[in-house]
């Protein structure tokens, strides 16, 4: 079935309907199927009434973000992150980003347990019923963006016991999960770590409603569409759909949402899925297999197991801002210096580069060009 021909569909079907406004959490149709799908690839049961819809996990962390804090107010970002998140915070809304390092395992949750102590004495941040949060924490727990890790089991645990000691709202950027990239004897891929959400459920003792998952579908079929969901607490999407926002434009991108429920319910996503998930395994692998024979001794990097990055770190004194600009004016090429990905600007022999875009002869040609580069200036470094 093309395109066309199911907007053809849900026109006839719906009547109209997915002109207007919509519903302020969403079409049902299309939050029934999303819970289906993120059922399936997630671990855990997704009720379709803790779905919203977004336009986009950007626009939903924007509002998220405005809605429950103001400016000056404190948030807690890991480091490195993805560049956007804080800038969005620090720009656009006027707000103190506190960095948290992390490692293999991802956050360094027994240092953001003792920051979030030490700067809960100083806030002045009154908690109400309309801001039930004194700060944020803004994390991408799974295929981190840029250094590909995972948080693992045992953090996922303790975090939502910290958040839930210092009663924090950890907002997580949830738009790689499903491309998870390892198989199993069979073949097939498996199911990609917990969500960091479901550690959060309703039914467990001391429950109070501290994370939230922001997902999207501009990773999965295509950023044009500027589709996405929150996975929230009820208080969370309450606090959404009373907003004047919301009440103005009901409905985040109310046509497209009816288009993906098709899309969902005839599996034409989960197919699209499987062939994406191919393609960037390919690519990563490749990706990583010139960066391991091909560059400089001194250059390490984890082979990750999904999402779209690999981070590679040089040895420390190396500047990857003076590789960028040496790629980009002998070879035109380019990738992200890991400094940008920092709140303060550490990680400057660091880079990320991403395999998810580019056909696999033209990313592999452009990854032995920056790997010769490095070559030379280390080589130029030491003699």
């Amino acid at each position: 079935m093309t395109l066309q021909t199911l907007c053809a569909q849900k026109r006839e079907e719906k009547e109209g309907f997915l002109f207007q406004y919509g519903s302020r959490n969403g079409d049902i149709a299309y939050r029934k199927e999303l819970a289906s799908f993120l059922t399936r690839h997630y671990r855990y049961h997704v009720d379709s009434s803790s779905l919203v819809v977004t336009a986009g996990a950007t626009q939903g962390l924007y509002m998220l973000a405005s809605l429950l804090f103001s400016r000056g107010d404190v948030v807690f970002v890991e480091d490195p992150t993805y560049f956007i998140g804080f800038q969005i915070f620090k720009t656009d809304l006027g707000l103190k980003t506190i960095s948290v390092p992390m490692d293999e395992d991802g956050i360094d949750v027994n240092m953001l347990d003792r920051l979030l102590e030490e700067h809960k004495k100083s806030s002045t941040v009154r908690v109400t019923e309309n801001r039930p949060y004194w700060t944020m924490l803004y994390l991408i727990p799974t295929f981190h963006n840029p250094t590909g890790r995972c948080l693992s089991e045992a953090r996922c645990r303790q975090l939502v016991q910290v958040a839930r000691r210092h009663n924090i709202l950890v907002v997580c950027d949830d738009v790689y999960n499903t491309l998870c990239y390892e198989k199993d004897s069979q073949g097939n891929f498996v199911t990609p770590p917990p969500a960091l959400v479901s550690f959060d459920q309703e039914t467990d003792p001391g429950f109070l409603g501290n994370v939230v998952s922001n997902g999207s579908f501009s990773k999965i079929l295509s950023p044009g569409l500027r589709l996405g969901w929150i996975q929230a607490p009820k208080r969370i999407r309450s606090l959404i759909m009373n907003s004047s926002y919301c009440d103005s434009g009901g409905s985040f991108n109310n046509y497209t949402s009816g288009i993906i429920a098709s899309a969902l319910q005839l599996g034409l996503v989960e197919q699209h899925l499987g062939k994406i998930q191919e393609i960037y395994a390919r690519n990563m692998n490749a990706v990583h297999k010139i960066i391991q024979e091909e560059w400089p001794s001194g250059v390490s990097c984890l082979l990750p197991k999904g999402g779209f990055f690999i981070w590679v770190e040089f040895p420390q004194g190396f500047s990857c801002a003076e590789l960028q600009k040496t790629c980009i004016r002998d070879h035109n090429v380019s990738f992200y210096v890991g400094s940008i990905c920092s709140p303060q600007g550490l990680f400057g022999n660091c880079l990320r580069v991403c395999f998810a875009l580019y056909d696999l002869q033209t990313l592999t040609d452009a990854v032995r060009k920056i790997g010769q580069s490095a070559r030379w200036m280390m080589e130029a470094h030491t003699t």
